[in-house]
């Protein structure tokens, strides 16, 4: 394989790449996106979360959560609920169908997430997850 050290190129071909495959094997699945089972994800654990903090968990502004969880709603696969103490907040949380979706959802991003890692060595994991750690440290701040 040829030496290539245009990063951003590639981790953005990488990742196009990886996300259209999975965003369509999620969707034949179970009908969503990769980002909407983000939030399934975050919702299996947190339930009845505040939509503020969905969109912090998932770096999303107001408008784009928004969206997003019109869209699952939509699907019936959340669900918002007034909180009586602050008419501006809102709780989600998952359907028994949005938790149905999560778990299939879980099981193809397992299965996409041994992809990437088949025919690497344990020690080319390591490297590679604690590259791209560093990545994200390097930018987050």
């Amino acid at each position: 394989m040829k030496k290539d050290e245009r990063f951003i190129f590639l981790l953005g071909q990488a990742r196009n790449r990886l996300f259209t495959k999975l965003d369509q094997a999620l969707v034949d699945a179970a009908g969503v996106t990769a980002a909407q089972s983000g939030a399934l994800y975050y919702l299996m654990a947190n339930d009845g979360c505040l939509l503020t903090e969905l969109s912090r968990a998932l770096m999303l502004d107001k408008s784009a959560i928004t969206g997003l969880v019109d869209r699952l709603e939509s699907k019936n696969l959340v669900k918002r609920k007034p909180v009586p103490s602050d008419r501006r907040a809102i709780k989600i949380s998952l359907t028994e169908p949005g938790r149905f979706a999560a778990m299939k959802c879980l099981s193809i991003t397992k299965q996409y997430n041994d992809a990437i890692k088949q025919g690497l060595t344990q020690e080319e994991i390591d490297t590679f997850s604690s590259i791209l750690q560093k990545i994200i440290q390097r930018f987050s701040e």
